[in-house]
């Protein structure tokens, strides 16, 4: 009998550890507004007390999982993918299948390139607009001139014409590199102030040489700008949509006689930043440049939270007509105090 006794206890057991496994498990989908899956999202599981804890790239079918610990640390979940609109979705005790909608935010950008500039930049200095500027900038720790910044990356480059600018598929293997150290961020900073957002340059494609402009890195490391105080001494600022879900705040330099930069950020109803879309002008020759930079939630205090894209592209129009673009996704920047960039942990770890 005690045998037969054990077997059934052991079953027992076994049935009541299963619904524990589950749900130490996290699983969920991406769709867009009418429930199609979206493939190649990038989906992030965060930490109130940690930050980011974990990312996954959605399948074919839109899905994503994440195992223990993540699972069971993880407090918050955000979905973004060029395009659309990012979506964050807390994790609530005893939930463990979520569904991330994403709303279409399309790059349109034939009629924001190709045309004059309508007034844009004609815009006042509103005070409501600085004063939301300023209440974004609290939630982010102070300008990063003082941290070396690294991180993995995937990237994928293209030349395209102007109509089909917008998401590429990236590789899910982050394996690319990218750090600088805080000499980076202070000489461009430096460079905005004195002379603008690019300076001029030299290239060589298929042994032509042509005349072309080397432009600050805001999809990438200098993306903070944003946040920097310089960015309000230097740019013009209005809001332009005030709603439930945040505010679109418009952009402008005030200096239109040097290398400038006109776009828009978008703040979340939180006052963080979800995305910034920008263009650069400049003299001849006119590329056309500009990017887009999707920015993580904010889970960390003040101190501790930085504005580093998670994904983003930059584009610049070639001499033959044709568009370069440059789509990278990046895998958690690590930030360090002082003047050197960074190690990376190896990979698997």
């Amino acid at each position: 009998m005690r045998p037969a006794r054990a077997s059934v206890l052991v079953l027992a057991l076994a049935v009541l550890a299963a619904p524990v496994g589950l749900m130490a498990q996290l699983t969920g989908e991406v769709t867009d507004t009418a429930g199609a899956p979206l493939e190649g999202a990038l989906v992030e599981a965060w930490s109130s007390a940690e930050g980011r804890l974990s990312s996954q790239i959605t399948d074919g079918e839109g899905r994503f999982s994440f195992e223990e610990p993540v699972a069971e640390r993880a407090t918050l979940l955000r979905a973004g993918r060029l395009g659309y609109r990012p979506a964050v979705r807390p994790v609530e005790g005893g939930s463990v299948h979520h569904v991330l909608r994403l709303t279409e935010e399309p790059i349109s950008l034939e009629g924001f390139v190709v045309e004059p500039d309508d007034g844009w930049c004609e815009m006042e200095a509103a005070p409501d607009a600085r004063a939301l500027w300023h209440a974004v900038a609290r939630r982010y720790a102070g300008p990063m001139d003082t941290v070396g910044i690294a991180t993995y990356l995937a990237s994928t480059e293209r030349l395209l014409p102007l109509e089909e600018i917008g998401p590429l598929e990236v590789p899910d293997d982050t394996t690319a590199q990218r750090g600088s150290s805080s000499q980076l961020r202070f000489s461009w900073t430096r460079h905005v102030k004195r002379d603008g957002y690019a300076f001029p340059v030299r290239r060589t494609d298929q042994g032509r040489s042509y005349d072309s402009w080397s432009y600050a890195p805001l999809e990438a490391d200098f993306a903070p700008h944003f946040v920097d105080p310089v960015f309000a001494r230097v740019n013009r600022l209005r809001i332009v949509h005030d709603g439930e879900d945040g505010w679109t705040l418009a952009f402008c330099s005030q200096d239109r006689d040097r290398p400038a930069i006109r776009g828009t950020l978008q703040i979340g109803a939180d006052t963080t930043l979800i995305s910034a879309e920008w263009l650069f002008d400049t003299p001849e020759p006119a590329e056309h440049a500009g990017g887009k930079a999707f920015f993580p939630p904010v889970t960390s205090p003040p101190e501790r939270a930085w504005p580093l894209p998670t994904e983003s592209i930059f584009w610049r129009q070639l001499p033959t007509g044709t568009f370069q673009e440059v789509h990278q996704r990046f895998e958690g920047w690590i930030v360090a105090q002082g003047d050197t960039v960074p190690f990376l942990p190896p990979r698997g770890r």
